[in-house]
């Protein structure tokens, strides 16, 4: 190649990226994240999983490719109509059609030439590919390169087959049917665009039939997902090539073809926009986390192209080809040569988009304000009715005083953040414990004084806690099916949904709609809403032996109700302390629901205590104090606390939940030792739930240049492991003999994920086993 060719080359890419940059981004922006990020690979994995209706998201996976495909290089007519009616121009729409032609298919435009986008349009589908044949075959990383390999010299001979021809002969014959018939252009086009998308369905429906044939067999869906997929993305760029050379031949038929294409992919993307927004909300026709995330996620952006094409992009390129030869376009004008499009339509347009990212980037439509539920006066728990710390341990404590001269034991829990995998280890933990210190008098959850959580823990503690409100029997043999049943779901899709489409579209509803028509909704609903009901329904489901309602009671009801005694006003002392951890945006401060007193033992932000002083007629749901130490940034939103600020995933600050245990124990060890009862014996064993394994030597940190990347990654790193590791040797430093403290860690490898594998819990439940050995 002669330099001037390399030159004129890079010219044309460069011109192309700069032209098609934000389409470029965003469309690689969910395979590249599913290629950076471990939880990616396992989403992949997941359509293999044999014995669950998950194949069925290999056809949709097809389809929302393809769509993301088409928002990248469909010609998007449905601009043309809007813009003239906007300006209320009388312009001939195929002529302005067939000056859009170069710019989508890599002509001369504006004195720039530039690649087709139907290059980059298939590129995330490829590197899809990539991603699934690595993460189905992660022992044998050659079958990925050979794949791609395969499918590069595929589509290199596609374009030399039909070089001469210009039009790929699969398609051809079909096209040559539709312009013989004696209707008109229209027509054409239509029957043209219902029998292509007939064909496509068929393979589609082919596909999912084939995934219910193999859908016991791991290794026929892998081999499905590749060859499926490679397919598509083959026979998607073989259509594009026909179509835009095609575009060229017949730009009076071609004009209707795009129109109807562009009508019918916007369609279908806004009838599963709205599916998915009623899956999300009302679980219909299933749950939302039926769906494969990357559906999700190429659905939400796909629309995004698609809005973004047909309202700016377009807008400005259509005012550029009109006013460039007015007369050439209107052809109804007394005569005289059309006036150019208004100067101001350009600026304006740009303007839109500016607002329009202000809204994504720098706002936000839903206001996150923290869940809370109106309640009748007369059933109002105050922060007043909380004890402080050592009050209710002598009332705890004497409830439990053993005989004397005997020892009581009193448990500090404290659980590690993780995800799923902390949630499952921690509740399983729990049980293990209980039946290995369980006497016929004495039990060990009945001798858990507290437990401080963090992040994924908190929702296992919350699982654990409910067991014990609503008295269910411990069974060994019921552990890990309940835990698959809560856990091993998709608790991912509706997080991607929320942040994308499902926020913006609540917040908006709540301020047309909420305050008018029901005055009693105090918050906007979010994702982070609609997770707290799918943690609910999971254990609704794993627990069928109690009543919805008890079960929603227990959850939904304000954090402080499980402690209130029949005694009106006080705190009773049958259920363990749960100290729920959070953090502050704002402030980086620890932020603290706690049933007792806080601010008279801890340094923590009392966070109930600041919600019940601004919102003196409402309670909050214990679900909704667990979703704020879970809310890990972009899965869950910032929900805002009047008086505290946004609370954020607890991890930000410490991520193992001994912090607040140390400050549990050292005030009441001072106690213990300042009472000077010498009765009985008090001591204090400390437990430390960690999902990893925290005793291991760290590998040698190798050397990363300071680039803005590798510098948010590190500030990111920063807290989940330093602030996490200072804490957790402290507690272990500063607890003394008579009183102890150990640790349960989880030594196998199991993913930090939201979508958490069946397998992964059998995992655990075999590492919890050969604990006793």
């Amino acid at each position: 190649m002669s330099t001037n060719r390399r030159y004129n080359f890079l010219l044309k890419l460069y011109s192309t990226v700069k032209l098609n940059i934000f389409y470029i981004l965003l469309s690689l922006l969910v395979p590249v994240i599913l290629w950076k990020v471990q939880v990616g690979r396992d989403i992949v994995v997941s359509l293999v999983e044999k014995g669950t209706p998950n194949y069925l998201n290999i056809p949709l996976l097809i389809a929302s490719f393809s769509l993301l495909a088409l928002s990248n290089w469909v010609i998007p007519v449905l601009a043309i109509d809007i813009w003239k009616f906007v300006l209320r121009r009388n312009a001939n729409s195929q002529l302005l059609y067939g000056g859009l032609i170069g710019l989508y298919n890599g002509d001369h435009v504006a004195g720039k030439g530039q690649f087709p986008i139907r290059y980059f349009a298939s590129l995330p589908w490829v590197i899809f590919l990539y991603v699934a044949v690595y993460s189905l075959f992660p022992n044998r990383p050659i079958i990925a390169i050979i794949t791609i390999i395969t499918l590069v010299a595929l589509v290199i001979l596609l374009d030399w087959t039909y070089r001469g021809k210009r039009v790929p002969a699969i398609f051809q014959g079909l096209w040559d049917n539709v312009a013989e018939t004696k209707t008109g252009n229209r027509m054409k086009a239509l029957r043209y665009v219902i029998v292509m998308g007939m064909v496509f369905l068929l393979f589609l429906v082919a596909i999912g039939v084939l995934g219910a044939w193999l859908r016991d067999s791991t290794d026929g869906l892998s081999v499905l997902v590749i060859g499926a997929n490679f397919v598509g993305i083959l026979a998607n760029y073989a259509y594009m090539k026909f179509a835009e050379n095609v575009d060229v031949r017949v730009v009076s038929i071609s004009y209707f073809v795009s129109k109807y294409t562009h009508v019918l992919s916007l369609s279908f993307m806004i009838i599963v926009a709205i599916l998915l927004q009623t899956s999300n909300g009302r679980a219909w026709p299933v749950e939302i986390g039926f769906f494969s995330p990357i559906f999700v996620l190429i659905i939400a952006i796909s629309l995004y192209l698609f809005l973004a094409d047909v309202l700016v992009t377009a807008q400005l390129n259509i005012t550029r080809i009109y006013n460039g030869d007015p007369a050439k376009y209107d052809p109804v004008n007394d005569g005289h040569p059309a006036k150019a499009a208004w100067i101001w339509y350009r600026p304006v347009i740009r303007l839109i988009a500016l607002g329009f990212v202000f809204l994504f980037f720098f706002n936000s439509i839903n206001s996150h304000r923290i869940r809370k539920d109106a309640v009748q006066s007369e059933n109002t728990n105050t922060a007043t009715m909380r004890p402080t710390l050592t009050a209710y341990f002598d009332k705890w404590a004497e409830s439990r005083k053993p005989e004397r001269g005997d020892t009581l034991n009193v448990y500090l829990v404290s659980g590690q953040g993780g995800g799923s995998r902390a949630a499952v280890w921690f509740f399983m933990a729990m049980n293990y414990l209980d039946s290995l210190e369980s006497t016929p008098s004495t039990r060990f959850s009945d001798r858990v004084f507290s437990i401080s959580t963090v992040s994924g823990s908190t929702s296992g503690a919350a699982m654990y806690l409910a067991d014990r409100y609503l008295k269910v029997t411990p069974q060994a043999d019921a552990v890990v099916p309940r835990m698959k049943t809560i856990y091993a779901k998709n608790y991912l899709s509706s997080s991607f949904w929320g942040v994308l489409i499902g926020d913006g579209f609540e917040g908006f509803r709540h301020e047309v709609f909420g305050r008018l028509l029901d005055s009693r909704q105090a918050f906007p609903k979010d994702r982070n809403f609609y997770f707290q009901q799918e943690e609910v329904k999971g254990y609704t489901d794993a627990t069928p032996m109690r009543e919805t309602n008890e079960i929603e009671a227990f959850f939904k009801g304000d954090y402080l109700e499980p402690y209130v005694a029949e005694e009106l006003g006080t705190i009773g002392t049958g259920m363990p302390l749960f100290f729920i951890n959070s953090a502050i945006v704002e402030t980086g401060e620890r932020g603290v629901f706690a049933p007792v007193d806080l601010p008279s033992f801890s340094l923590g932000t009392d966070l109930y205590g600041l919600f019940k002083r601004h919102n003196t007629r409402y309670g909050i749901p214990l679900i909704t104090c667990v979703n704020q130490s879970q809310a890990f940034p972009v899965i869950n939103a910032y929900n805002y606390l009047d008086g505290a600020g946004r609370l954020i995933d607890g991890g930000i600050y410490e991520n193992s939940g001994t912090a607040t245990t140390l400050e549990i124990y050292e005030t009441l060890r001072r106690h213990v030792e300042a009472k000077q009862d010498t009765s009985y014996a008090v001591r204090f064993i400390c437990i430390n739930i960690v999902n990893t394994n925290m005793d291991a030597a760290k590998d040698a940190i190798r050397y990363r240049p300071a680039s803005v990347l590798n510098t948010l990654t590190a500030a990111f790193q920063s807290p989940f492991g330093g602030h996490e590791q200072f804490s957790y040797r402290n507690i272990l430093r500063r607890v003394l003999a008579p009183d102890t403290a150990y640790s349960f860690p989880l030594n196998r490898p199991v993913p930090l994920t939201r979508m958490l594998q069946p397998a992964a819990i059998d995992t655990m439940y075999v590492a919890l086993r050969s604990m006793g050995h």
